[in-house]
């Protein structure tokens, strides 16, 4: 019996080696959460999308592409649509909004490694992680398809819970929701809600969940009657967490924080098309960290300021960024708009940045446009997709811009500041719009306001090393000193 056994278990061990390895992600499941659409509203007629063969609703969201200032400007939409996996997503497209044919398209960020296949004008791709995927039709913008392809939900809040305010599938218009200490707010796959949210002078607040809050029932902030309503407004509070929605089609600023401490920002994904629809925003902050977040927007996109008070502990990582109007990475132009005594804007990175495409001004800028000290800023690992800098800026055309100086935003207009000790580690740029280096531009005021001790490492623009500064194109004034491209 155990020559039997033994003889049985060789058998196997043979054939078993004979059959062709299986991985462990091979061999794991796929784990596929759709949400339906509310039903009041319609999946858009420009797009079709599949995920494993099941259909997704798709949103239409406004954006703009007009890289011009307009107070007037009328937005466009572009198709939007989300899920969760974990294991495979086997994703299909079809446009028939668009004019023309699919003949082509590109898979974004180019660091994901898509090939798409075209076939009879239909797109598909498979994708093995969660993330932010941007599908471009034609060589052509319009009409990019996002896709927030979402991890699974975890620490899903009770809806029995007296401190939960629980928003399930749906279409709701509602006032604005004032969360208080120790309350969450969750808004659930399928939920669209016409509302603001709004922390003030709370603690321990957590808003959450897979669904998006949607503005386009108010009229741009500028117009006759109107006024901004921010989704998602923080204001003197404190241990804020912020997971998995969207902010869709605002009327002004999208998330802000003032005076807050404590915030996380974690897979939060926003498009926004009109006037002043800055993306991340924060004001006099300590201690911000946003991971994981998509903010294409018709105006900053990750913005830092002074309004009361100084800012520091601010990190911005693995995000990306479609900036259509003014700056991807910002900090100003108002650095003291409260009139502090030493205003200070100090501990800030940016790291693992993508942008997608940069429209119109600087990818990156430090406009100290009061007289705060503005150091310790660190930029680590940005890939600049497509540097298209155009419309209304003039010659304001930098890739990097850092500039003392008062402007239409300053409120201290007798005194400046200073920038000091920034590093640049990691910056590629794969695109221009002329195919050359764009410039970029470093200026102070005097002996007493000066820009100090910038160092810019592994720079490589259009494939090629740059590690000088007439290499970079970049120009420096009289109050700079220590300014270094290694």
């Amino acid at each position: 019996m155990k020559k039997l056994i033994l003889l049985l278990t060789l058998c196997l061990m043979i054939i078993l080696a004979a059959l062709p390895a299986i991985s462990f992600s091979e061999k794991r499941p796929t784990l596929l959460t759709l949400y339906e659409g509310p039903r009041t509203m319609r999946s858009s007629p420009d797009a079709s999308v599949s995920v494993n063969g099941y259909d997704l609703f798709v949103y239409d969201v406004m954006v703009n592409h007009e890289h011009i200032w307009n107070a007037n400007t009328q937005p466009v939409t572009t198709p939007m649509t989300y899920f969760d996996f974990e294991g495979r997503a086997c994703i299909r497209i079809e446009m028939p909004g668009l004019s023309q044919p699919v003949e082509s398209a590109v898979v974004q960020p180019y660091a994901c490694g898509i090939t798409p296949e075209v076939l009879d004008g239909a797109v598909s791709f498979t994708i093995t992680e969660p993330g932010q995927y941007t599908v471009v039709f034609n060589g052509s913008v319009n009409k990019a398809l996002h896709i927030f392809a979402n991890p699974p939900e975890t620490d899903v809040p009770d809806p029995d819970d007296p401190d939960v305010f629980y928003i399930g599938p749906g279409e709701w218009v509602m006032d604005a929701i004032a969360l208080q200490d120790n309350q969450t707010l969750y808004i659930s796959g399928g939920a669209v809600l016409h509302s603001i949210i709004s922390v003030a002078n709370a603690s321990n607040v957590r808003i959450c969940g897979r669904g998006l809050i949607d503005g386009s029932d108010y009229p741009a902030w500028n117009q006759a009657g109107s006024y901004a309503r921010v989704p998602i407004d923080l204001n003197h509070s404190r241990n804020v967490s912020v997971e998995g929605i969207g902010i869709v089609n605002s009327n002004c600023w999208n998330l802000n924080s003032y005076s807050s401490k404590n915030v996380t920002i974690d897979n939060v994904k926003i498009i926004s098309g009109r006037q002043n629809g800055d993306g991340f925003t924060f004001q006099s902050c300590i201690d911000h960290t946003v991971t994981n977040c998509f903010a294409r927007t018709w105006d900053d996109s990750l913005v830092i300021k002074n309004y009361s008070g100084s800012t520091r502990g601010i990190t911005f990582q693995n995000i990306q960024v479609w900036t259509d109007l003014a700056q991807s990475m910002e900090i100003g132009y108002e650095t003291d708009k409260g009139l502090t005594l030493d205003p200070e804007i100090s501990d800030v990175r940016f790291e693992n940045i993508t942008v997608l495409y940069n429209f119109h001004k600087p990818v990156i800028s430090i406009h100290n446009s009061d007289d705060a000290f503005v150091h310790d800023i660190v930029y680590r690992g940005i890939v600049v997709e497509n540097a298209f800098m155009q419309g209304d800026n003039g010659n304001n055309k930098e890739l990097i811009e850092m500039t003392l100086q008062n402007s239409a935003w300053s409120t201290v207009r007798d005194e400046f500041g200073s920038i000091d000790n920034v590093l640049i580690d990691g910056l590629t740029v794969i695109n221009t719009i002329d195919g050359k280096v764009p410039r970029s531009r470093m200026s102070g005021v005097g002996e007493d306001n000066m820009i100090t001790n910038v160092i810019l490492r592994n720079v490589r623009i259009l494939g090629e090393p740059i590690v000088t500064l007439k290499e970079m194109k970049l120009s420096v004034d009289d109050y700079c000193d220590g300014i270094v491209v290694e």
